[in-house]
């Protein structure tokens, strides 16, 4: 999986465009919002405290993988966090999305122990917010960290996808953002996808996590690509958002690096 997500990163940033290669009024502003923003808040801070805290811990959990990353068993916190957890980076720009979109319901399916949706929750503490956790005791550690920050407007509910998703997308429908980051794998991942599309409406803003994580998630995103109702993807290699508004005339795959990534690119 290693050697696949290199070659990928290597195909993804030979194809990739800066803020100087878009046209898109739409793209240009995720660009900016999501890494040209260098702002930098209070909640990256709050946040972060709390992961270092789960780094140094040795408390055990029974860890229940429905997905396709660890084994089921005893984990240590610090274990969790530092193969499952969203990195920093991923968590602000999550957070800086969900600043530029202003939801007002999410749906995140993969809570872990609460990292990304603490950072989502932050940014919209006025949205609906539902978060989906398989394994148990990771659901239970999410809620004590929302607990700590005081992020009321989350409900984290644990239990297999394929209980919890279905009722979850009644509550919220239309739900505006969505967020899948709970099931490495391709068959799951585009179920998932088309249950919320039905509760989708055209402004609704998909984010995938870890798409170039194995040859499965990398086609099953290819397969999101090319669906009939997706209009526009942009892709920045560890976050990929896909759009089904009709405001997009042409279907469109953007892949997008920093500008100092590729300093020749000024035209």
């Amino acid at each position: 999986m290693y050697f696949h997500k290199i070659r990928q990163f290597l195909r993804f940033y030979g194809g990739a465009v800066t803020k100087y290669q878009l046209h898109s009024p739409i793209v240009a502003s995720v660009a900016r919002a999501l890494i040209q923003d260098r702002r930098w808040y209070y909640a990256f801070q709050d946040v972060e405290v709390i992961r270092r805290k789960m780094r140094r811990s040795d408390v055990q959990l029974h860890f229940t993988d429905f997905g396709a990353g660890q084994a089921s068993g005893q984990r240590s916190l610090q274990q969790i966090v530092r193969r499952s957890a969203s990195s920093r980076r991923q968590g602000q720009r999550l957070f800086r999305l969900a600043n530029w979109l202003q939801p007002q319901s999410m749906l995140e399916l993969g809570s872990s122990v609460g990292i990304s949706t603490m950072y989502l929750a932050s940014a919209a503490r006025t949205a609906r917010f539902i978060t989906l956790e398989g394994c148990a005791d990771c659901a239970a550690i999410a809620r004590a960290n929302l607990d700590i920050l005081g992020l009321k407007n989350v409900e984290v509910r644990s239990g297999e996808f394929d209980t919890t998703l279905r009722p979850a997308l009644t509550e919220l429908a239309p739900v505006d953002l969505v967020y899948l980051d709970g099931n490495h794998r391709q068959a799951p991942t585009l179920a998932y996808f088309e249950l919320c599309l039905a509760a989708a409406q055209p402004t609704t803003v998909f984010v995938f996590d870890d798409v170039y994580w194995s040859p499965e998630m990398t086609a099953a995103w290819q397969e999101i690509q090319n669906h009939a109702r997706v209009t526009t993807t942009v892709d920045f290699f560890d976050l990929s958002l896909a759009f089904i508004t009709p405001d997009f005339r042409e279907k469109q795959h953007f892949r997008i690096v920093p500008y100092w990534w590729k300093l020749w690119k000024f035209y």
